[in-house]
């Protein structure tokens, strides 16, 4: 298991950006029956979609959806030794679960959850100390940390790739000639841009006044949420299914860990495939969403 970091924070977060009925016998009562369940179903079905529409930190239209390719190793800063290794274990479980691998001791840290205090006050400051942690963050991409709540500020820094993983090549062309990015792909498609996008490092900034009343294991929930996927928090309207991406919304009642929905989510997201748009993860979320709640019932 990885073991807690142990350095300052600006250190910590450098190498953190360097880098889941009986039939009747009646057939009118049967009818019947059917048409309320399917519009149920359907109500949920457009509950699930949107909340997935929601929570997902869509990318620019021309980019695929950004998920982590290589493995995680994980960092932790602002926790005693004990309950840093228990919150580590968590989400590591998380991830295995995901098919998504772990790096061994040593590992270089491309994903750190840090307990700070004034969250968002350390995101300014270390825009200005620290530059290095938001390269390649549009200007829009910036103001999303600071969109959600105040318990937890969170982003990732990305990297496009062909979509075999290949990294981009660098040519040149034109007459004088002029450096640009090529994408050198074994298989091209006309339909699709045949690129994916990594999640190379992630950051999850906790702020210790907001975190007393939580669990370890709503932590690193939330955590995996953010750490592995471009999400951001969940504004719990009236009549939407439950989802740990409420932790830090005011007047509401997380759940205890991980939800349906946002294991669906996550096994959604990382079924797609690589070169998936934003707008695929809501259908996507909804056959897994289905898919979870049959297992949920035959198992009860």
């Amino acid at each position: 298991m990885t073991r807690p970091l142990r350095f300052s924070l600006a250190f910590a977060l450098a190498l953190g950006a360097a880098l889941p009925a009986q039939a009747q016998d009646d057939a009118e009562e049967d009818f019947g029956r059917e048409i309320v369940v399917q519009g149920q179903r359907t109500t949920e079905r457009a509950v699930v979609t949107e909340m997935a529409r929601e929570v997902t930190r869509r990318p620019r239209i021309d980019k695929p959806i950004s998920r982590r390719y290589d493995d995680v190793c994980l960092g932790i800063f602002g926790l005693k030794a004990g309950a840093a290794l228990t919150l580590i274990g968590r989400v590591e479980d998380n991830l295995s679960q995901l098919g998504i691998g772990t790096a061994g001791e040593g590992c270089r840290v491309n994903s750190l959850i840090a307990f700070v205090d004034d969250a968002p006050g350390t995101v300014k400051t270390l825009q200005k100390e620290e530059p290095q942690l938001f390269e390649g963050l549009l200007d829009y991409e910036i103001d999303r940390i600071f969109a959600g709540s105040t318990g937890a500020q969170a982003w990732q820094t990305t990297r496009n790739k062909g979509a075999n993983g290949r990294e981009f090549q660098t040519i040149e062309i034109g007459n004088p000639p002029r450096e640009v990015q090529a994408n050198q792909q074994t298989l091209t498609g006309r339909t699709t841009q045949q690129i994916r996008t990594d999640i190379v490092g992630a950051i999850v900034l906790f702020d210790v006044d907001r975190v007393s009343d939580k669990t370890l294991q709503q932590l690193a929930d939330y955590a995996t949420m953010r750490l592995i996927a471009p999400t951001a928090d969940f504004s719990a309207d009236e009549g939407a299914i439950d989802s740990i991406l409420t932790l830090f919304v005011k007047d509401a009642l997380p759940p205890e860990g991980l939800t349906t929905f946002d294991r669906a989510y996550l096994e959604a997201l990382y079924k797609l495939p690589p070169t998936a748009k934003g707008s695929q993860i809501r259908d996507a979320t909804w056959s897994a969403y289905r898919s979870l709640q049959r297992q949920e019932e035959t198992a009860n």
